[in-house]
């Protein structure tokens, strides 16, 4: 029974692609998924986040569809992460004597913080030089006298176990951190924040592996202080290099799916670009917990897993909201039709209620993503998400949630077009064909 329905699965898969223009892009674009390049580029390279993709790929979609932007452009990013998108797209203004408006959503308060400052950094360069040089002295010696900063250790279990962290290693980021909230306010106190943060993982013995942390025995945890000291280093050197620019930007800290009131009713955005969560079981809220916890985003566990609620449902770490916006819409019978063949391909064991719930509400929320955005873009503007498929259960039993194709289907419901889906790779664990990731074009009709 579940290989006949990951047969048909398949088959539906196929049948749902075959009216759209699917290339092998190959290296192209298999390098431009990934964060290539990304830790030697200034701004960039203030915080490694896996799940990030190349600063060059914006650049490689504006080829692509000979866009040259003119004097001024706009463009949005619904699931910011570190700023990717944004920092290309003022890299980019800057690079060809334009000015660009971006605007961002980003769900994850450390995250969304850090793609501020990064952003704020690279708009505004070297005039913050002399104030970012100043307050990192004004932390040094408020960190330094005696008692200095010093307050309580997060009542976190991770933070807590001197395995992971040393003691005075987490006693003394957080010092750091209250240091930081003492002396420093707007962008600085941002970017110093952001060079904490990309100090503790040095600082103990976890290192993320895109799914989780892993306890790592053999590594030797470094002085938190020399850390941030060099983290900081690097964020100032950053900005005395950079002349300031005429763009515009800001990330909100908010929901990516919703609507996005402040910039309905103004200039449609000419390009959307993103890369929504995969639904691949990652609960990116545990991965970069410790930063988290460390800034203060939380101060309790439920304050952790309130967070968790608040993500798109693209993992089964807890127990989601079951209501779906699609059953109540006009597309609820293209929807269901759309996700039954995957939903059948679930086996029958103790993950299935969490999987039923996982493309449910990952097709829920990709749906409403999608109208959303369509409302804000451009008559000729232009969408563009990387998105990668994954593989669930084992053996005969195992299927594939193909993102790139489902995304692409609900797209058509709500007034897009799918240009072009574009296969940047095919990822290690394969099954068929499907096993990819994507990046995916979209036209407003």
């Amino acid at each position: 029974m579940a290989k006949a329905s990951g047969e048909a699965l398949i088959s539906h898969y196929q049948a749902l692609q075959r009216p759209w223009k699917v290339t092998q892009q190959g290296s192209s674009y298999g390098k431009l998924v990934i964060p290539t390049g990304n830790s030697q580029l200034p701004f960039h390279r203030w915080f490694h986040l896996k799940e990030a993709y190349s600063s060059q790929l914006l650049a490689q979609l504006f080829a692509d569809a000979g866009y040259s932007g003119g004097e001024n452009f706009s463009i949005f990013d619904p699931f910011s992460g570190s700023g990717t998108t944004a920092l290309s797209a003022v890299d980019l203004a800057t690079t060809a004597g334009a000015s660009v408006s971006v605007a961002g959503v980003e769900r994850n308060p450390f995250i969304w913080e850090l793609s501020q400052a990064k952003l704020q950094g690279r708009v505004r360069g070297w005039d913050l030089t002399k104030e970012f040089e100043s307050s990192l002295d004004e932390v040094a010696r408020h960190f330094h006298l005696p008692g200095g900063g010093k307050c309580e250790v997060p009542r976190q279990s991770t933070l807590q176990n001197s395995e992971y962290f040393p003691k005075k290693n987490v006693e003394d980021l957080v010092a750091i951190r209250a240091s930081i909230d003492a002396v420093a306010d707007g962008p600085i106190r941002a970017m110093l924040r952001a060079a904490l943060a990309s100090s503790v993982e040095s600082c103990g013995r976890l290192r993320r592996d895109g799914r989780a942390l892993r306890y790592e025995p053999s590594r030797r945890p470094r002085p938190a202080w020399e850390v941030f000291s060099e983290r900081a280093a690097i964020v100032l050197q950053d900005l005395s290099i950079t002349e300031p620019t005429s763009s515009v930007a800001n990330i909100a800290l908010g929901d990516g799916r919703g609507r996005y009131s402040d910039i309905e009713g103004t200039t449609k955005c000419d390009w959307i670009v993103f890369s929504p969560p995969y639904p691949n079981n990652i609960d990116y809220t545990e991965v970069y917990k410790t930063e988290s916890w460390i800034l203060g985003c939380y101060e309790s566990a439920e304050d952790m897993r309130a967070q968790r609620l608040l993500t798109v449902r693209s993992h089964p770490s807890v127990r989601f909201n079951r209501r779906y916006a699609f059953e109540s819409s006009p597309h609820a019978d293209v929807v269901e039709r759309t996700i039954h063949p995957i939903l059948r391909a679930v086996p029958e064991d103790r993950y299935k209620a969490g999987r039923i719930e996982l493309i449910k509400g990952y097709a829920d929320d990709m749906l409403t993503t999608l109208d959303s955005c369509r409302r804000v873009v451009a008559k000729h503007g232009k969408l563009a998400f990387v998105v990668g498929n994954s593989a669930h259960g084992a053996g005969d039993a195992s299927f594939v949630i193909a993102a790139d194709i489902l995304m692409g289907a609900l797209a058509e419901l709500v007034g897009w077009r799918v240009a072009n889906l574009r296969v940047a790779r095919h990822l290690k664990r394969r099954t068929g064909d499907l096993l990819r990731e994507s990046v995916v074009i979209l036209e407003p009709v």
